[in-house]
């Protein structure tokens, strides 16, 4: 097998923000991708997640939104339907099935006990208190829609959060593995449009121009 493509690892190494977007505009035009850019994606179309292995992968996180980056990063994916915590909001929110049957708990527990905290959390009462607030957050987001709290910088909307999405060489979206709860609800809702923040771009999906659908709310 050959060796995964390498990322950055060093924050100073990095570019970001309009540092980011001016490398990439000097590069790829005026249309290239741009540090937390807001996209528009159908949550029941991200079918692929990337593997986040840093064994394996690059392990692409929020600081290396817009980055162009070549090799074959974008072919190591598996099923979204494999996320654990996916799998759980569409049980709890679709199936009404109770958090604490759904597996979830006890897989956080597991994670706990094997890195000392896990998305924030160290003891199940963390874990309860987590899960009440995705609880609130679904009630929000289907009492008033999936709200777009991007902000406008530089001439470009910027999505600090939410569901975190790579563009890969054929132009398809591929679910970046941060924000799986709101991609949960997403999908839980039947919601065919939302927000996300644009994560890696394979450069081929630049050449033929496919950014541009993932840019318009109507598309």
């Amino acid at each position: 097998m050959p060796p995964a493509t390498q990322s950055p690892k060093k924050s100073h190494a990095l570019l970001r923000g309009p540092l980011r977007d001016t490398v990439n505009r000097f590069a790829r035009g005026i249309d290239a991708p741009r540090a937390k850019e807001r996209i528009w994606v159908d949550p029941q179309e991200l079918n692929r997640t990337y593997i986040r292995n840093p064994d394996v992968t690059p392990d692409f996180k929020r600081r290396h939104s817009g980055l162009v980056l070549d090799g074959d990063w974008d072919q190591k994916t598996e099923p979204t339907d494999q996320s654990w915590k996916i799998a759980a909001c569409l049980a709890h929110f679709r199936d009404g099935v109770p958090w604490e049957d759904t597996g979830v708990f006890a897989r956080m527990q597991d994670m706990i006990a094997e890195r000392g905290t896990f998305d924030s959390c160290r003891t199940l009462e963390d874990v309860e208190a987590r899960y009440a607030a995705i609880d609130q957050l679904y009630d929000n987001i289907r009492d008033h829609g999936f709200q777009d709290h991007s902000i406008r910088k530089f001439g470009t909307p910027r999505l600090p959060e939410g569901v975190f999405v790579h563009i890969d060489r054929n132009g398809d979206p591929i679910f970046g593995a941060i924000g799986n709860h709101r991609l949960g609800i997403a999908r839980a809702l039947g919601l065919t449009r939302i927000p996300a923040q644009l994560g890696v771009v394979h450069p081929a999906a630049l050449e033929t121009g496919s950014l541009a659908q993932y840019r318009d709310a109507r598309s």
